[in-house]
């Protein structure tokens, strides 16, 4: 894309790097107070600790998980549901035509997601564990010029910045991407272009962080990991990629731009548009980078509820509570008290041997008299009860039960009370599961879209089976990526867990293997879904896909029978139409017309109609054919081959 920035006045340059630079921190400083409570957060999940000194240097200063586990849980259980194997997403063709396109596209596109984009899953991961944790994710989809591919990667907290106050990325008029840039690599973009000459003047960075001045939470995860600002390496620059509106042609309205500024000294390094024309359509579209992720809708704000926000005091009481009880019972079995100065025990350890008695030089008569001993009282009975009754709430909260857990239910539970207690568990996850299952068919939208204008064909080719019958009718990979394709992740939202799947698939297998009626193609299509649900690799090479049947060809009056029993038949083009129409008509205004039912009525007249069609079109040849002879002009050849 064209640099914009190298037709700027330098002026007018310096207020827009100035804006950036403002606004920037001021979006920072909007969500400060959410940052403290998510340093809170990372705290709880994490364990760490600061050592105290209170009541007692040493005292107890325990964790307990609360946060972990539900966290963890609800990351295993997305995860296996988002990315449930090889095929992430699923293409179909919206106008019930370009099959062929489909399956080509959702073969290169779970190509990309598993094997082409660097840490996909890994990054699918991460957020999945973020997101119960801060109630919000946020991944960049774009295409990287430097691979020469699409790129989806997940923003961390102190690259992704917008005003707390935002309620949706589509209405946001400002995002920023916080990144830092070595020196080397800001001189080679300038040199190709990317950046203006001016970034060749740059110095090495100051060591100043992203989020600077003062990320509470980036200092606190800092501080977790170990990471520590080393002075003696070379310190990068902090980049501000601004997603903004500005009026650059002076015409009055805004358009969308991309502003990268150097946060230290203000330098404009680039200007790109985010209006793209779409050659195929010819209309002109916004490139839209940023996919937000929600655990839990915050009405007023983008930044979600998660997790972290509902177990935060629950877990911090129980820290407190658990912490006393162990105190408490340090006090209580640890012998200490008062001795009195004048009883003449000489000072130090006293060291005994069971069976021996130990010598002591008293000048009192009884060395009860000159000692007393702290009495301190057992645990308390009803801080355990409130630890257990705050542990229940937590449980609740997360729905994090004992056997979502693994744990075995009591012996006398039937398997259909367990799923139907483990069901109503996870309704909590469901409704979570769906949110995000939004999300990610909106970045996979994105992904779709920046082939759809700068795919590789040579890559798109050699990803597809070319002995398949789907290379049918293929011209390019961009003319695939077309409007009449749609992506959309390939797992099931209401769905949350293997055994559930596991479950349905097996219903549905029993069901039709039991059915006498039921069709080779529908009883395939059962068995693969019940092997697909099993985790079976291969699925073909185990169940063989029926031949298709060609419906009997059966005679007027097997087809009113059929009719008395509402069931339907095939209407077939070699069949003689006027005929069956005939005795159809005839049967109706018969007595036994009269026992049809209304939906036997209805079948037959759908039937009549398509008998009808079909008359209606051997007619038509038939006349063209007759004229075409009268005037002499020759036959088509199309279905002549081999005449003589």
């Amino acid at each position: 894309m064209e640099n914009l920035a190298l037709k700027i006045p330098e002026d007018q340059l310096k207020k827009i790097g100035q804006k950036v630079v403002d606004e920037y921190k001021a979006d920072l400083g909007s969500r400060s107070e959410w940052e403290k409570r998510a340093t809170n957060w990372i705290n709880l999940f994490s364990g760490h600790r600061m050592p105290i000194d209170f009541p007692w240097p040493g005292a107890s200063n325990i964790n307990i998980p609360l946060l972990s586990v539900a966290s963890l849980q609800f990351n295993a259980r997305a995860l296996d549901s988002l990315i449930p194997g090889k095929e992430i997403a699923k293409c179909y063709a919206t106008d019930g035509q370009s099959i062929e396109r489909a399956a080509r596209v959702s073969r290169h596109m779970n190509w990309q997601l598993t094997e082409d984009i660097e840490d996909f899953e890994a990054g699918m991961d991460e957020l999945l564990l973020m997101l119960p944790i801060y109630g919000c994710g946020f991944k960049k989809t774009f295409y990287d010029r430097v691979m020469g591919k699409p790129s989806s990667r997940l923003l961390s907290f102190k690259e992704f910045v917008v005003s707390y106050g935002t309620k949706t990325l589509h209405k946001c008029k400002r995002m920023t991407h916080a990144y830092e840039e070595y020196l080397n690599d800001i001189k080679i973009k300038s040199q190709q272009g990317i950046y203006s000459p001016e970034a060749m003047n740059l110095k090495e960075g100051s060591g100043v962080k992203i989020n600077d001045p003062g990320s509470i939470l980036q200092r606190k995860i800092d501080d977790i990991t170990g990471i520590e600002n080393d002075m003696s390496v070379e310190h990068p620059r902090l980049m501000l990629e601004q997603h903004k509106w500005l009026d650059l042609d002076n015409d009055g309205i805004k358009e969308p731009y991309i502003v990268v500024v150097d946060e230290e000294t203000a330098m404009v390094l680039s200007i790109e548009s985010r209006l793209i024309l779409d050659e195929i359509t010819g209309s002109v579209k916004i490139l839209e980078y940023f996919t937000d992720y929600q655990f839990i809708k915050n009405p007023d704000s983008i930044y979600g509820f998660g997790f972290g926000h509902f177990l935060e005091h629950l877990n911090e009481s129980a820290n407190t509570i658990i912490n006393q009880l162990v105190n408490a019972g340090t006090l209580a079995t640890t012998i200490s008290g008062i001795i009195n100065k004048r009883s003449g025990i000489k000072k130090g350890h006293l060291r005994f041997r069971l069976g021996e008695f130990v010598e002591a030089d008293l000048t009192t008569d009884d060395i009860r008299k000159s000692l007393f001993e702290w009495n301190f009282k057992e645990p308390s009975a009803v801080l355990f009860n409130l630890l257990g009754l705050v542990v229940n709430y937590a449980k609740e909260i997360s729905s994090v039960s004992d056997s979502m857990l693994g744990k075995l239910p009591p012996s006398d539970t039937t398997a259909t009370s367990m799923l139907t207690v483990l069901e109503q568990g996870l309704k909590i996850y469901s409704t979570i599961h769906k949110r995000v299952h939004r999300s990610f068919k909106q970045e996979l939208r994105k992904i779709f879209y920046i082939n759809s204008i700068a795919l590789d064909e040579r890559v798109y080719f050699l990803v597809q089976d070319q002995t398949s019958g789907d290379m049918v009718g293929y011209e390019s990979g961009r003319a695939d990526y077309s409007d009449m394709i749609d992506v959309i992740p390939v797992s099931d939202p209401t769905i949350t867990s293997k055994a559930e799947k596991l479950v349905k698939a097996q219903t549905v297998y029993q069901s039709v293997m039991n059915d006498p009626e039921a069709t080779p193609e529908n009883r395939y299509n059962a068995k693969k879904k019940f092997l697909e649900a099993n985790e079976v690799m291969n699925v073909e090479q185990y169940i063989t896909q029926p031949e298709p049947v060609e419906p009997p060809d059966l005679s007027p009056i097997e087809e009113n029978a059929l009719f008395l029993q509402e069931k339907d038949s095939v209407v077939l083009p070699q069949q003689h139409h006027r005929g069956h129409i005939s005795t159809h008509n005839a049967f109706v205004e018969s007595t036994w017309g009269e026992k049809l039912t209304p939906q036997g009525k209805k079948l037959m007249e759908r039937h009549n109609m398509v008998h009808m069609s079909y008359q209606y079109t051997q007619e038509q040849m038939e006349m063209e054919t007759m004229g075409r002879q009268m005037i002499g002009e020759p036959m088509p050849m199309e279905g002549m081959e081999g005449m003589q």
